[in-house]
């Protein structure tokens, strides 16, 4: 079961757990006026690891594409 997110005009925003395989919802379950999912974003987490001190990315411009220093390890480039 996913949790999708839907919008009704006179009840704003609500989630509702349906099978993905399910069609989306017309109606608002509360007051029955018109829907539509919204596009929400997902759930996950970031591990970040930075490693031993001083191993930062020390180029003028890091290898990442980032305007500023990151702290990925240098990358050898």
């Amino acid at each position: 079961m996913l949790t999708y997110v839907y919008e009704c005009a006179r009840c704003g925003t609500f989630e509702q757990r349906q099978p993905i395989s399910d069609p989306a919802l017309g109606r608002c379950p509360t007051c029955g006026g018109e829907v539509r999912r919204l596009i929400a974003g997902g759930t996950g987490f970031l591990v970040k690891d930075r490693g031993s001190r001083g191993s930062h990315c020390d180029r003028a411009t890091p290898c990442c594409g980032r305007e500023t220093r990151c702290d990925r390890p240098p990358c050898g480039k």
